[in-house]
């Protein structure tokens, strides 16, 4: 529910901020500005809810939590997991509506297909979380999404608009599922809930440093090369080693902290 609802916000925004920026006359900072003000709600809801936090006792030190997973091969390919995963899901976020765009299509249907993209990955973070709780081990469903996300930078690698619809919605619904399948990771290897709230700060940790880095160097491989081929080739040997890492993250063992 937490990726999908995410999911939903990055599908809506996608869509509107050029029709915003166009059929308004916003200009894109004021089609960015809108979306201060469910920033804002979200701030004003949340501190409402701070009186009601209640701090949970602890059976180790952060320090010592840290080293244990740092040890452990398993808790390491659950975070690349999810930070190559990020990686991926950050770089489309920002720059499909440009390669899109240098491909011959407009600003508004570019933006509708990241919209598209996002609506898919909404899909994906619900179905694949859903279906990969039935089995103990989910090393099909890593082959699977890698697969149809290999097949879809592949089809994004072709110069033209052919097919672009069918390779966005593909590559959404690989990313969003594999978001889905990375959280349910850090419960499933888990022993208990402060194991699993240690992996999940590792995890987003790094995941959200990768997703930070992404954009910007792929950005700057556009710069070095003037050409989408480079980058989206860069993401597509990235996959290997996502794969490596899920599948170590896949096999139904658990985390054994001390």
């Amino acid at each position: 529910m937490y990726s999908g609802m995410m999911g939903v916000g990055a599908a809506l925004a996608a869509g509107v901020s050029v029709p915003l920026t166009e059929y308004l006359a916003l200009g894109w900072r004021g089609a960015l500005g809108i979306w201060s003000i469910p920033a804002v709600l979200a701030l004003l809801i949340w501190l409402f809810q701070l009186q009601n936090v209640e701090k949970s006792s602890r059976n180790r030190s952060f320090r010592k939590a840290m080293k244990d997973l740092g040890k452990s091969s398993l808790a390491w390919k659950v975070a690349l997991f999810m930070g190559l995963q990020s990686l991926a899901f950050y770089v489309v976020l920002a720059w499909l509506p440009d390669i899109l765009q240098s491909r011959g299509m407009d600003s508004s249907m570019s933006g509708w297909m990241l919209s598209l993209s996002q609506a898919m990955g909404v899909v994906g973070s619900l179905v694949i979380p859903t279906w990969a709780g039935k089995y103990e081990d989910q090393r099909f469903l890593v082959w699977m999404l890698i697969g149809l996300e290999a097949i879809s930078l592949i089809g994004l690698m072709i110069p033209s608009l052919w097919l672009v619809p069918f390779w966005v919605s593909a590559i959404g619904f690989a990313l969003g599922g594999s978001f889905g399948l990375a959280l349910l990771f850090i419960v499933l290897r888990s022993t208990n809930t402060e194991t699993a709230t240690e992996l999940s700060g590792m995890s987003q940790s790094i995941g959200y440093s990768l997703a930070a880095i992404g954009p910007i160097l792929i950005g700057a491989i556009f710069d070095v090369t003037q050409s989408w081929f480079y980058p989206l080739l860069f993401l597509f040997l990235i996959v290997f080693i996502k794969l490596y890492m899920g599948l170590g993250a896949a096999k139904p063992v658990s985390l054994k902290q001390k």
